[in-house]
C-alpha cells in the first residue's frame, strides 16, 4: 500500500455522491490534500445510489456531497419516484451516517436547445423545489446550485459541453461554490 494512500485512508474522507457530473469532477485539482472519495458513477440513477448506499456510507466521512436525479430525468422515470429516492438517499444518509454533514446539491439546468430536446428545465425546477423543502425540513444543508448555471432560462452554454455534461468553466464555477462548505 503507498504511504499516501494509506494517509488518505486514516483521514475521515469527503464523500462526493453522483453520476457522470461528479465522476468527471477532478476534485484533487480543485482541493488539493484534501481528503476526498469521488463516487460518482457515469449513468447512475438515484436507483444506482440507494443500491450502493449502504456500501459508501461505512467509509469514516466528515462530509457527504450529493447531487443525484438528472439520469433519472433523461430516462423518463416518474417524478414521483425521483422525489422518493431523493429522499430515502437523504434518510439514510442522516440515520447510517452521522455525525457526517450532509450537503445535497439541486440539479444542475441543461441546456435543452444543445440538447436538441425539449421540457427538461420545469421538471428540474420541481424536483429541486422538493428535494430544498425536504432538506429544509430535515435540517440539512441545501445548495443551490441550480440558479447559479443559468443563463436565461437554461444553463449557460458556457458551462456546458454537449447540453448537460460541464465544461472546464463549469467544473471552476462549481468548485468555487462549493469552497465555503469544503473546511
Amino acid at each position: 500500500m503507498h504511504k499516501a494512500y494509506s494517509i488518505m485512508q486514516n483521514k475521515q474522507s469527503i464523500i462526493f455522491l453522483g453520476d457522470s457530473l461528479t465522476e468527471w469532477f477532478e476534485l484533487n485539482k480543485y482541493f488539493p490534500g484534501l481528503a476526498i472519495i469521488n463516487e460518482g458513477i457515469a449513468g447512475d440513477t438515484t436507483f444506482g445510489v440507494l443500491q450502493r448506499l449502504e456500501d459508501i456510507i461505512k467509509k469514516p466521512a466528515k462530509k457527504i456531497f450529493v447531487m443525484i436525479g438528472i439520469n433519472d430525468v433523461f430516462n423518463d422515470f416518474p417524478e414521483e419516484n425521483i422525489i422518493e429516492n431523493q429522499q430515502l438517499i437523504i434518510e439514510q444518509i442522516i440515520t447510517l451516517a452521522a455525525p457526517a454533514e450532509l450537503i445535497v446539491q439541486s440539479l444542475l439546468p441543461v441546456n435543452e436547445h444543445m440538447l436538441g430536446s425539449g421540457g427538461y428545465l420545469k421538471l428540474i425546477r420541481r424536483i429541486n423545489n422538493h428535494l430544498q423543502h425536504h432538506c429544509n425540513s430535515n435540517k440539512v444543508q441545501f445548495l443551490d446550485l441550480y440558479t447559479e448555471f443559468l443563463s436565461g432560462d437554461e444553463m449557460n452554454r458556457e458551462y456546458t459541453t454537449d447540453g448537460g455534461h460541464l465544461s472546464e468553466k463549469g467544473y471552476k464555477t462549481w468548485a468555487k461554490l462549493i469552497v465555503p462548505f469544503m473546511n
